[in-house]
């Protein structure tokens, strides 16, 4: 019997999973968080990916009394997708570029800022009168970022 238990608890480790799982742990008293997420990948479905996790969170702190304040701080390849019109990304990604502008209007309805770096559109070859209505272009990017950690922020890096 002894082994058979054993044997149980090796295949379904799900076995010892007691309730479901929470953060109070970390969460303890806050009525509030600020983050800023640097948001950098240039791989459409990771990039779409990393939006929702985005998403995810936010509703999960929601969810716990939390009212989280969010920065999303576009660089790198990512700001490809944060632009009008589908000239800067390829054909097979254009379905998926709508998808992640869906993601950056209902992030705008939540109250985000969503900030882009001049430095990385630049670097990307990006005219900054192409980005969507709802992004602020900043001079750089890693200013921003940091200047957001000086004031209580906490970073959430995303690739």
């Amino acid at each position: 019997m002894k082994h058979v238990m054993i044997a149980l608890l090796v295949l379904f480790p799900s076995l010892l999973w007691a309730g479901s799982p929470d953060d109070k742990q970390a969460l303890g008293d806050l009525t509030s968080l600020k983050m800023v997420c640097d948001v950098n990948v240039g791989e459409a479905k990771l990039l779409l990916r990393r939006l929702e996790l985005i998403d995810e969170t936010y509703s999960q702190l929601i969810d716990a009394g939390v009212t989280p304040t969010v920065v999303v701080a576009f660089r790198g390849g990512a700001s490809l997708f944060v632009t009008k019109g589908g000239k800067y990304v390829a054909t097979e990604d254009a379905e998926m570029k709508k998808e992640i502008q869906g993601w950056i209007d209902q992030f705008s309805q939540h109250g985000f800022r969503i900030e882009q770096c001049a430095i990385a559109a630049k670097a990307q070859k990006v005219d900054p009168a192409d980005f969507l209505a709802a992004v602020s272009v900043v001079q750089n990017g890693y200013i921003s970022i940091v200047a957001y950690q000086a004031r209580g922020y906490a970073l959430l890096p995303m690739d």
